[in-house]
């Protein structure tokens, strides 16, 4: 998928994107309807009515689109990343600053959210909060659909948690395996045990 290739450099090895939270997309409608208008619009409309103008209308319009493109990179990657190991935090601050923070979910106490105010109760965004055993809480504001990305998180937390668990057996099992099969090797087998063979 094409969302797998673009946020691949932010993933560990065998860590697979479980699903992504957004900012709604009208939070950036109204820069992004300015941005087509002033700058994508106007100088094909200016072009196609004076076609002399060729020169300083492609340059508008490069800028234009130079522009859509750095908002919308701006609304993409400022993401949470929930993976099958964690969640991970992208903030992006232009074409070369960037930053990302991972949240462990064994760190997780709670995970929450809020809808406040008509236009967000309308379009059905919100803000999703993380309260964590340790440091400060998280907070991702303007998230689609809050309540349903809750429940998700806390799936994928839930997930984590019995994965790791099944893991953590699976490897006191071994262990224990190895340890009576150690003491066998150096002691032999208990009395009572070869007597009733």
């Amino acid at each position: 998928m094409i969302r797998d290739y673009l946020y691949h450099h932010y993933l560990s090895e065998g860590e697979k994107i479980v699903f992504v939270i957004h900012r709604h997309i009208f939070m950036e409608l109204k820069n992004f309807l300015k941005i087509f208008f002033f700058g994508i619009f106007l100088p094909v409309f200016f072009w196609w009515l004076f076609p002399q103008i060729t020169i300083f209308a492609a340059v508008w319009l490069v800028i234009g689109v130079f522009r859509f493109l750095y908002e919308f990179f701006d609304w993409y990657y400022d993401v949470w990343l929930v993976t099958n190991v964690s969640i991970v935090e992208i903030m992006w601050e232009g074409f070369f600053s960037k930053s990302s923070a991972r949240i462990e979910y064994h760190i997780i106490q709670g995970i929450g959210y809020e809808v406040k105010g008509f236009w967000q109760t309308l379009f059905n965004y919100g803000t999703i909060a993380l309260d964590k055993f340790t440091g400060n809480s998280s907070a991702f504001e303007a998230a689609i659909n809050p309540r349903r990305k809750a429940e998700m998180l806390t799936n994928a937390q839930n997930d984590f948690v019995k994965n790791k668990s099944f893991r953590d057996h699976r490897a006191l099992q071994g262990i224990l395996t190895d340890l009576l099969q150690q003491h066998v090797v150096q002691h032999g087998l208990p009395d009572d045990v070869e007597e009733r063979d």
